[in-house]
């Protein structure tokens, strides 16, 4: 709201109530400082004026909450000048209070030790002046004031508690004149104890556990609880932790050099098994034929597998899954096919497969049908038998060179309809097992 010239008058005549301009005589004052008048709950309106001049102008009630100021446009440092505070009613009806106050538009100086690094608990920050006008020096955090001196030793008291790790606090020195230089300091604070890493699996027998341990003020002791009885005052835990497999309840205890302490439970599971066998390729029982066979296996581990061999085989160590080996077959019937598989741990064992070797070709005659020359016509039948101790897989009939039919149940039979195809038929019969090994019977030739 303005109320200067020119805005109609009010009714409100009254003359104001105003206490003080907030200065005293003499006052040092800085160009850019804020101060506060006091007056009365009629004032609507004030305005500062410095040397008749340079007027500034705000509401009552800002004027109230944060202060007014005086416009020094003009004026030199280090001089008399006469701040006049008008305290208004209604447009043009105020009140006028004068007081003459002497600039500073000088900043202060100081120092400030320390001006960051780490710090913890309530720590003490020493300001010392390199200006003789000082009149305060404030710590402040996040726009929040924390401690604030106003005399020698200038020492501002901070406690961290509460404060994010990587806090960066205001310091601030003030002179008489209401001037004031900022600077900024940047600290760690290690309230908290160390924090702890450790691996939460680990071997059996009798070995050395490592924990990775971290503070800003370094770590000063620790203690290792397994099962609930103290192991160890070191940094590492020297145990014997078994020769089965096993789950222990670890709690590891540490303090930094400050005394702040932290405590970390966990399970520690002790791997004594070695990797186990969760499917392999090809499967147990498959039939397979020829001189070699190439399989796989798919292994499960706590700590993962590191070497797999297959053992008499033709390939050597695998380290990356899926894990693969090529065996050498030797006559027929079952073979086995051994694995040496480690986990990271070093824990070993031999996980077998099993294949059977077919090398063995089925039986196959014919058992029905023209004979090899005969004269044929119209719809002709031929029949065969095949065997084989591992089963057959199919029997086929080719006419000239090419399958025309399959039959995959015994009582072989198949029908040829001898007009599809010139005055000369050549029949041939093949029987698969189901290792994949065939036979086939001489070919016979028939004439239409």
């Amino acid at each position: 709201m303005i109320l200067m010239g020119g805005m109609p008058a009010l009714a409100d005549t009254t003359e104001a109530v105003a206490n003080s301009t907030g200065l005293t005589e003499g006052q040092p004052l800085g160009r850019s400082v804020y101060f506060k008048p006091t007056f009365g709950d009629d004032i609507l309106a004030v305005r500062t004026l410095v040397n008749g001049a340079y007027p500034y102008f705000t509401t009552a009630d800002r004027a109230r909450d944060t202060g007014v100021m005086a416009n020094f446009t003009g004026v030199a440092d280090d001089t008399d000048a006469e701040v006049t505070v008008e305290f208004y009613t209604a447009p043009n009806v105020h009140t006028d209070l004068t007081t003459k106050v002497h600039t500073d538009f000088v900043a202060p100086t100081a120092t400030f030790t320390p001006v960051g690094g780490l710090v913890h608990d309530t720590t003490t920050i020493t300001a010392t002046p390199q200006s003789d006008d000082v009149a305060a020096v404030v710590l402040s955090r996040a726009g929040t004031e924390i401690s604030r001196a106003t005399a020698a030793p200038w020492q501002l008291t901070w406690d961290t508690a509460g404060s994010p790790v990587t806090s960066v606090v205001t310091l601030q020195v003030i002179d008489r004149g209401g001037n004031i230089t900022t600077t900024y300091g940047h600290f760690t604070v290690d309230n908290a104890g160390p924090s702890v890493d450790v691996d939460r699996i680990t071997w059996h027998g009798r070995h050395t556990l490592d924990a990775r341990f971290s503070d800003p003020s370094g770590v000063d002791r620790v203690e290792w609880w397994v099962d609930g009885v103290l192991a160890s005052s070191a940094e590492t835990l020297n145990y014997d932790f078994g020769e089965s497999s096993d789950t222990l309840d670890v709690v590891i205890k540490a303090w930094d050099r400050n005394g702040h302490g932290s405590v970390t439970p966990f399970q520690l599971r002790v791997d004594a098994d070695a990797p186990t066998l969760v499917s392999n390729t090809p499967a147990n029982g498959t039939l397979v034929r020829g001189t070699s066979v190439n399989a796989s296996v798919v292994l499960a581990d706590e700590v993962g597998v590191w070497n797999v061999i297959p053992i008499h085989g033709l390939t050597g160590l695998d380290q990356e899954a899926p894990f693969t080996g090529k065996f050498k077959l030797g006559k027929d019937g079952r073979q086995i096919l051994k694995w040496f598989v480690e986990d990271g741990f070093s824990n070993q064992t031999i996980v077998y497969q099993n294949v059977i070797v077919d090398n063995t070709k089925p039986t196959l005659t014919v058992s029905s049908g023209p004979k090899n020359g005969a004269k044929v016509k119209g719809t002709v039948k031929i029949g065969a038998k095949a065997a084989d101790k591992n089963g057959i897989a199919k029997v086929q009939l080719l006419v000239n060179g090419k399958v025309v039919a399959t039959d995959t149940k015994a009582g072989y039979a198949f029908s040829i309809n001898t007009a599809k195809y010139g005055k000369t038929i050549k029949i041939a019969i093949r029987a698969y097992d189901r290792a994949g090994n065939v036979v086939a019977v001489p070919t016979r030739v028939w004439h239409r």
